[in-house]
């Protein structure tokens, strides 16, 4: 089945603008769900599931399937396609913007969490040590410097390659990501980020 395309100016495109909208809506696109077990899925009550699943038929975004025992329903189609102009985002920039902030808020509170317990409850103002250009970093009471690498457990800062290797780079992070992502597993629970920006020379 093909996406569904909303209209712009309807009141469903509207509200799948919103992602609390969307997450109450995923479990049914899966197949049919009852009441109880799409709560669950989507972590809410039975009766803030009812509220969600009685607006999403009203819009004609849920079809109540007809059969024996406790009902059912289901999305009315495979995948919806809302388009930008009914949505609150100005465009894809300020779209990424608003679905990155829970990430970006979570990375700072980790970030502030390795700061403080290195004991870095200063900011170092004046050159590098190479005498470069003036720099801002987080220091302790001694003058020494986290640099951008050591604010997390991560990389930071331009690499310089030929475009081979940055090709194989991208399949090497790509390939690292996947192998794990296959192992799954419970105990520590890791927020990655692993962003690779192509700059363009000035």
């Amino acid at each position: 089945m093909e996406p569904t395309r909303l209209d712009p100016g309807s009141e469903a495109a509207r509200t799948l603008d919103r992602p609390r909208a969307r997450a109450m809506l995923a479990p049914f696109l899966t197949g049919p769900r009852g009441l109880s077990e799409a709560a669950r899925a989507a972590g809410v009550s039975r009766q803030a599931m009812r509220y969600w699943v009685r607006k999403f038929e009203r819009l004609g975004l849920l079809v109540r399937l007809s059969g024996p025992g406790r009902p059912c329903w289901e999305s009315a189609a495979p995948a919806y396609l809302i388009p930008f102009s009914a949505s609150r985002a100005a465009g894809l920039e300020e779209w990424l913007a608003e679905r990155t902030a829970a990430d970006h808020a979570a990375l700072l509170r980790a970030a502030t969490r390795h700061l403080e317990a290195r004991g870095l409850d200063h900011l170092f103002f004046g050159t590098g040590p190479d005498g470069g250009e003036p720099l801002t970093r987080p220091a302790d009471a001694q003058g020494r410097v986290a640099l951008e690498s050591g604010v997390l457990d991560g990389f930071a800062g331009v690499l310089e390659l030929s475009p081979a290797d940055a090709d194989a780079l991208r399949r090497d992070l790509a390939a690292l990501w996947e192998r794990y992502r296959r192992r799954g597993g419970r105990g520590v629970r890791l927020r990655v980020y692993a962003y690779l920006v192509e700059e363009k020379r000035r």
